[in-house]
């Protein structure tokens, strides 16, 4: 696959909760871009860049910011407007290309919609009852400036058709999260480690598509660092 890869913070979120150090780790297998992930609102507003990661950071091609999505909606009152205020401000900074919602966090469109970032809105997994690509695509096609994140693990939770999935949404397309759900532990994992004919298939659709692939792999600790390596060279032998 000849996509842009970039990493995201998540992938690193079990060993580091200060995002300085995870862009600092991640720098090391040189990504053509960083998406700074951020779970909870507090991660965010308390999130201050780095001087050097910022200077790193404007050198990549294709950086974004993973909007804060547990326990939080996004409504039009003064404690949204402060967090999408905090994030438009760390997409300029940063040269960012997209930001990624979840949907079912989102109780008002248009405060979204009306910021001076790009928006995208990533496909839920099987946790969620609103999953399918259908009730993804009614929401795009009632906000017309929301971009999607295709978030290939969710997809697979819910048995999605992945090649149904590009071509219906293909021109909406910004980024791709990379990754697969393990089964017994639930967390989103190497696909290296699961490699069979009929993933190798399925992540041939992606290749009529150019958006960037963002991984979102979750790296168990710091002697493991060759997992992030190998799941690259997977990506790019694909």
């Amino acid at each position: 696959m000849n996509h842009p890869i970039c990493i995201s913070t998540g992938c690193v979120h079990r060993l580091f909760e200060d995002r300085n150090k995870s862009i600092n780790l991640l720098r090391q297998f040189f990504p053509e871009g960083i998406e700074i992930s951020f779970a909870y609102v507090h991660y965010l507003l308390n999130f201050e860049i780095e001087k050097s990661n910022l200077k790193y950071l404007k050198t990549l091609k294709f950086n974004s910011i993973h909007a804060p999505s547990k326990d939080y909606i996004y409504d039009n009152n003064k404690k949204s407007r402060e967090v999408l205020a905090r994030i438009s401000d760390l997409y300029k900074r940063i040269n960012a290309r997209n930001v990624v919602f979840h949907k079912d966090t989102i109780k008002d469109y248009d405060l979204i919609a009306n910021n001076d970032f790009v928006v995208s809105l990533e496909n839920d997994d099987w946790r969620k009852p609103k999953n399918t690509m259908d009730c993804l695509k009614s929401v795009l096609d009632n906000n017309k400036k929301f971009k999607l994140t295709f978030d290939f693990a969710h997809a697979l939770s819910t048995s999605s058709d992945i090649d149904e999935y590009i071509s219906c949404l293909d021109d909406k397309l910004i980024e791709i999260h990379l990754s697969i759900i393990d089964e017994d532990s639930k967390r989103h994992t190497f696909l290296h480690r699961k490699d069979s004919e009929e993933l190798r298939r399925k992540l041939n659709s992606l290749k009529s598509v150019s958006a960037p692939i963002v991984l979102e792999c979750g790296l168990p600790d710091l002697g493991r660092r060759d997992l992030l390596e190998k799941e690259i060279d997977y990506i790019r032998n694909i």
